[in-house]
């Protein structure tokens, strides 16, 4: 890399010396091209510059990387460097009558957010990209005596400054670009244009002015596209979000995603491809159909369309094409399901309650609240071949549909009620319709335990899943004294005989996140979370056994079951790539990839290892963590770390893409430990009790601990630079922490709880979530855990900076809660900032709005971690008022 002095101004202007270039390219004028249109207007060379002749979106240019030009003209990227002025020159052919174009690129790889201007200039017209995003146009050619019109607002050709008398460089017109530039890698990429006249070399030149206090040590030129993970990674692109298999598991459906910035929207659509060559059958792309599934026994999809308000369903057969409507223009639809003989569809409508719009509305109950509580759904059933229409519920409750059984005679359904006497403040009935009779058994009756329930092959019994102390305790495996955790949910089968129940996972340890009982080989098949990772097991129901099976991933997102085969279709990711879709055999558990639409865009990205660590804390409890090292990681250099943690009911599983996503921390130059404090579930339920009336009164100490001990044990982890994170809970227990240590330099609460109380009663679910975390506790008896464990109450101990983060409108944990405590630490003169993002809930899913929520996370992180502030002054200039 070259640096030239850049006199008159303060930084350096530093030459891009080193490109890749193609060959230069014969292009043509379309027919026609000097004929008026109907503006009066000849096709003119600006237009040929700005025409497309290549798509440059998710393409990297490397050396030697083949191109195909027009007319399939072999060519490849080679290696360029410039000359010592600073140019690199074009070999173009004999003009002719015909024009040329010729590509170049090359990469600038920042160690830093930082902000410079780009200086780009030649004799010939051109663009240049940044990013895939165009950031200016030359439309001027000097060899002309006088330049061409140019409308274009991005055109700032001008007179170089600092030239030479007498240098013929010197009239080059050139475009200058402010930039501001991500720790990574960033592909600019220029398209010149030669016309077949007289002119001048065909050469170019760019220059990187960093500018105050930036220079040319935070960044370089490179010639290969090797990256880190950034924000964009996950954020655009296509991503795979199910697939599901045909009933013979011949064909899967395949479900998509793509965001279509800079617009907060986003494309999703459905394409229908065979399993033997994954070739496409039918896409559903452009098409406006929702709720698409396979029918139970052919292959054949259903779907709703809708219009004014109305649903309708199809039903679409893959085989033959044909396509049917089954029931039209239904008013407050809600659902449906097939019966798995295909005969009937059971669907649902919605009723709307009464006074939901009044302005002086009489909350009727804390579940009142919420916008949806006075709307009631009820069960219907069309018979298909026939069209006749049977309602088949009514009454002040909704009814919900859990299953159809296997030989469509019976429904099994609920209806819950509030019951605000008693924790968990709800009451369940769980009902058996018999379909021919219209007749319905009461199973269970004022129940405050609910499961989900579906029908076992021969219909014969029922398999539940739902918390440890559902079926009267009897999936309870805690030491005597402690009160289970009912998010550490368990698997029953329940004889339809006599209501025996059978917990099935009473002595297994992970916690069950779904079920699917097979017909054809009568294995359950279970998801579950063991430890931080989500892993598929086998329940043999004959031996009474599990067996974990191995599907390639380390979080199981989904997974599908073809009902007449021995094929299932899973969506899952390693902690270190992204999510892929996966298929299944069955019979020998092996397995292989079907759509890896993130392969391309992740072929370049490094990361750093994954390791798991774990200590053992002072009152015996051993706790499990794992940590991410920077890529190119060097045991010798000192790195600042983050911590995080949830320190709630469920552990920081290994998702890629999370809100949070931990290798673009590391990625970024930070040490990231992860640890899994007493409560988690996936550890047996003696471990997830302990979250029960615990609100960080050991938690607090296993994480500072935890800390400690991380710190002793990687002499490459800087003490002095470390920061503590977390959201929901664990922006609680960032908050909590805090107020108990000053080691940490800085922290990080994402919707955290301050104040305990208010929470509680304030919270949509404050008080049913409470009912678990704070079973028997309130605020009138228990002071120790609602005072003494509210960081609003301790907010006095709080000495480091600490930056509040919120979604006004979140429901879940009111934004009040992070607002109180920044009001409390600025009338202490603590050092704390607050940001609200504006209309987003609990999550921030606004494209746009993430993008910046992401942004000030790490501007934050790099302020006080690495004491770069720029970033975060330049998205948040300082104020007087």
């Amino acid at each position: 890399m070259m640096v030239i002095p850049f006199t008159g101004i303060t930084a350096e202007k530093i030459v891009i010396s080193r490109w890749l270039s193609t060959p230069a390219l014969e292009v043509h004028y379309p027919l026609f091209h000097d004929v008026p249109n109907v503006e009066g207007n000849a096709f003119s060379d600006r237009q040929l510059l700005l025409f497309d002749h290549m798509d440059l979106s998710d393409y990297y240019p490397e050396q030697g990387k083949p191109l195909t030009w027009i007319n399939g003209q072999k060519l490849q990227w080679d290696a360029a460097f410039t000359d010592a002025g600073g140019f690199i020159s074009i070999t173009g052919q004999d003009p002719g009558n015909r024009p040329e174009v010729a590509y170049l690129a090359t990469y600038i790889r920042a160690d830093r957010w930082m902000k410079a201007s780009l200086e780009l200039k030649s004799p010939w017209m051109f663009e240049a990209w940044l990013n895939g995003k165009k950031i200016g146009t030359k439309s001027s050619i000097e060899s002309k005596k006088e330049k061409e019109n140019n409308n274009d607002p991005d055109d700032e050709t001008g007179t170089p400054e600092n030239t030479e008398p007498g240098d013929q460089r010197s009239d080059y017109g050139r475009i200058r670009h402010s930039i501001e530039l991500t720790r990574g890698t960033h592909l600019l990429v220029i398209k010149m244009l030669r016309t077949p006249i007289e002119g001048m070399p065909w050469e170019f030149a760019g220059n990187i002015i960093p500018e105050d206090p930036f220079g040319p040590n935070d960044f370089s030129i490179a010639s290969t596209p090797e990256t880190i993970k950034d924000i964009f990674h996950f954020m655009d692109g296509v991503k795979v979000t199910g697939v599901r298999p045909s009933p013979d598991g011949q064909m899967y459906a395949v479900g998509y995603r793509r965001s279509l910035p800079p617009s907060n929207r986003s494309e999703t659509w459905t394409d229908i491809r065979r399993f033997s060559d994954g070739s496409l059958v039918h896409s559903f792309r452009h098409s406006s159909v929702a709720r698409l599934t396979w029918l139970p026994a052919s292959n054949a999809v259903s779907y709703t369309s809708a219009h004014d308000g109305k649903t309708t369903i199809h039903r679409h057969h893959m085989e033959t094409g044909e396509k049917e409507v089954i029931l039209e223009d239904i008013s407050d639809f809600a659902g449906f399901r097939w019966s798995p003989d295909e005969s009937y569809l059971i669907y649902w409508i919605r009723e709307e309650g009464s006074g939901t719009d009044a302005t002086m509305r009489h909350i009727l109950g804390m579940q009142d609240r919420q916008a949806h509580f006075r709307h009631r759904t009820f069960l219907y059933k069309l018979d298909v071949e026939s069209g006749i229409r049977t309602r088949l519920t009514h009454g002040n409750l909704s009814t919900n549909l859990h299953d159809i059984s296997p030989d469509g005679k019976q429904l099994i359904f609920s209806q819950t009620r509030p019951d605000y006497l008693e924790r968990p403040y709800m009451k369940h009935d769980i009902f058996l319709l018999n379909l021919e009779q219209l007749t319905v058994d009461t199973l269970f009756a004022d129940k405050r335990w609910s499961v989900s329930l579906r029908f076992s092959p021969d219909g014969r019994s029922l398999l539940a899943t739902g918390g440890p102390s559902a079926f009267n305790r009897a999936g309870e495996n805690i030491p005597e004294g402690m009160i289970a955790n009912t998010y550490d949910t368990q698997a029953y089968i329940i004889s339809l005989d006599d209501l025996a129940v059978k917990p099935i996972t009473l002595d297994f340890d992970p916690s069950v996140v779904s079920v699917y009982w097979h017909t054809t080989d009568n294995h359950i098949y279970l998801i579950a979370e063991e430890k931080d990772y989500r892993r598929l097991f086998r329940y043999d129901t004959g031996r009474d056994r599990f067996e974990r099976i191995e599907t390639g991933t380390d979080f199981l997102s989904s997974i599908h079951f073809a009902a007449g085969g021995r094929t299932a279709t899973y969506i899952g990711n390693r902690t270190s790539s992204p999510p892929r879709a996966y298929s299944m055999n069955l019979r020998n558990n092996r397995y292989e990839v079907l759509e890896d639409p993130d392969a391309e865009r992740y072929r370049h990205v490094v990361f750093g290892e994954v390791y798991d660590w774990t200590f053992t804390a002072s009152s015996g409890v051993t706790v499990d963590g794992r940590v991410y090292l920077p890529p190119g990681f060097d045991p010798e250099e000192k790195y600042p770390v983050i911590v995080y943690q949830y320190g709630g009911t469920n552990p920081v599983g290994r998702t890629f893409g999370h809100r949070y996503p931990f290798n673009l921390w590391a990625g970024n130059g930070y040490v990231v430990y992860i640890l899994q404090p007493s409560g988690a579930t996936g550890y047996g339920q003696a471990f997830s009790a302990a979250h029960v009336n615990n609100w960080g009164i050991t938690v607090v100490d296993e994480i500072i601990e935890g800390t400690q001990q991380f710190l002793e044990a990687h002499p490459f982890a800087d003490p002095e630079r470390v920061g503590i994170a977390g959201a929901s809970y664990g922006g609680f227990m960032t908050m909590l922490v805090l107020t108990h240590t000053d080691m940490f330099r800085t922290g990080i609460s994402h919707a955290g709880i301050s104040n305990i109380a208010s929470y509680w009663g304030e919270g949509y679910w404050g008080y049913s979530y409470s009912a678990e975390a704070t079973a028997y506790s309130f605020p009138w008896n228990s002071r120790e855990i609602y005072v003494d464990q509210s960081p609003l109450f301790r907010a006095h101990n709080v000495n480091t900076p600490l930056l509040l983060v919120t979604g006004d409108g979140d429901t879940n944990v009111p934004p009040g809660e992070s607002i109180q405590m920044y009001t409390a630490l600025k009338l202490l003169g603590r050092p704390v900032e607050l940001i609200l993002v504006e209309g987003e809930n609990h999550h921030i899913i606004t494209y746009n709005r993430r993008l910046e929520w992401h942004n000030a996370i790490m501007a934050w992180w790099d302020k006080h971690l690495k004491d770069q502030p720029e970033w975060w002054n330049d998205q948040f200039p300082k104020k007087n008022w």
